[in-house]
């Protein structure tokens, strides 16, 4: 029988479709990839967000689209690794059996590292939001797509990505016990997918959020508002909420004023005084009436699950190839369907024993915040 040696780049190789396979929110954003070497952590890249145009009506003549295709520079802050050890003996098996007992585990730890990345930068970066009814309603997810039709967001290549417990939760009501019978091409479920939900493609995440301290501050019906009218791009303001209510505004805190339709995201922290006075020195988006009057109510999100809802081209993962190793220790680097993985082997001759280091570098970027919202799940 013909032993096929395991190389660095046999390793990478086999990594890079282990990494695929076990990412979900990986899979689902926009992938941007730079063929460029990167040194490692900190590098900047730029990338090409995806192309925008404006119709016009016609009338005599033809009105040609200035195109708006535009690049944004993304941080590469994340070089995830794995390293470990084995003997000579476990180099030598067969790549199946090596795959299996030291890749594919070493690479869900990545796979599960990246992902959890994107949710918790999503979960602090999108205002628009969607509270749960206290009993699983299909209309919460009715409800959740008219705010994605409010926005204008696209139809197609809408995703739902749930917590595991928001999952338990509506994984009973029909609409998503036949999800997988929506004539997708009759594939059954996929471990993470769940199927076609109200135009949504849906699936679990194990890696989203739950925020189990309170969100910020719930105000009591009436007791939070508004101190001095808020402006159209009006970016801070000033709330007033119960005497003596002491709590503290997070980053990423959602909050809601009664009689408009936009919600806003807290971009910086804020401790209220002992009068419950909060100064949010900022906050997005802009506001977009006309103006928030004098003394309208303001409501918090309290904790919650996190479940996201977006559009493809909301988020990016943007990843490099890391350059390969030189002074002597062998490696290679892979590169497959807009990703890039190292393997650089090393020997520990203390122990005896060969050292194996798989790496990866990348960056997560929101392309456009108007394209998502989240789901609260507060049950």
């Amino acid at each position: 029988m013909t032993t096929t040696l395991i190389t660095p780049l046999v390793v990478a190789k086999e990594a890079l479709i282990s990494l695929e396979n076990n990412m979900v929110m990986g899979n689902l954003v926009h992938r941007a990839y730079s063929p460029e070497f990167q040194p490692g952590v900190g590098a900047t890249v730029v990338i090409r967000k995806p192309t925008t145009f404006t119709a016009t009506a016609f009338t005599s003549t033809v009105g040609y689209s200035t195109i708006t295709e535009s690049s944004v520079a993304v941080v590469l802050d994340k070089h995830w690794d794995v390293s470990f050890q084995v003997t000579s003996q476990e180099l030598s098996c067969d790549v199946a059996n090596f795959s299996e007992q030291f890749i594919q585990p070493a690479v869900r730890a990545i796979a599960q590292a990246v992902d959890s990345d994107i949710c918790t930068r999503s979960a602090t970066a999108i205002a628009a939001h969607y509270p749960v009814t206290a009993t699983p309603v299909v209309s919460d997810i009715s409800g959740l797509e008219a705010v994605m039709d409010i926005m204008k967001v696209p139809v197609m290549d809408r995703r739902l990505v749930l917590n595991p417990t928001t999952k338990s939760a509506y994984i009973a009501l029909d609409a998503f016990l036949n999800a997988d019978k929506r004539g997708d091409g009759g594939q059954a479920l996929r471990t993470a997918e769940i199927g076609r939900v109200m135009g949504f493609e849906c699936y679990m995440d194990q890696n989203m959020p739950t925020f189990s301290q309170v969100m910020g501050v719930a105000f009591a019906a009436g007791t939070g508002t508004i101190t001095g009218a808020w402006a159209a791009g009006a970016t801070a303001g000033t709330v007033t909420g119960a005497t003596g209510a002491v709590s503290t505004v997070n980053v990423g805190d959602c909050f809601k004023v009664t009689g408009y339709d936009e919600w806003f995201k807290v971009d910086v922290a804020s401790t209220s005084s002992t009068a419950g006075i909060f100064i949010l020195s900022s906050f997005s988006p802009a506001v977009k009436a006309t103006s928030m009057t004098d003394g309208s109510v303001v409501t918090f999100q309290l904790g919650h699950r996190q479940n996201l809802a977006f559009h493809k081209n909301a988020i990016a993962l943007v990843t490099a190839p890391l350059q390969p190793p030189i002074g002597g220790a062998v490696g290679a680097v892979a590169n497959y369907n807009g990703l890039s993985c190292r393997v650089v082997y090393g020997y520990d001759q203390q122990y005896k024993k060969n050292n194996i280091s798989i790496d990866f570098l990348c960056g997560v970027k929101m392309l456009d915040m108007d394209l998502a919202a989240r789901l609260c799940d507060k049950r």
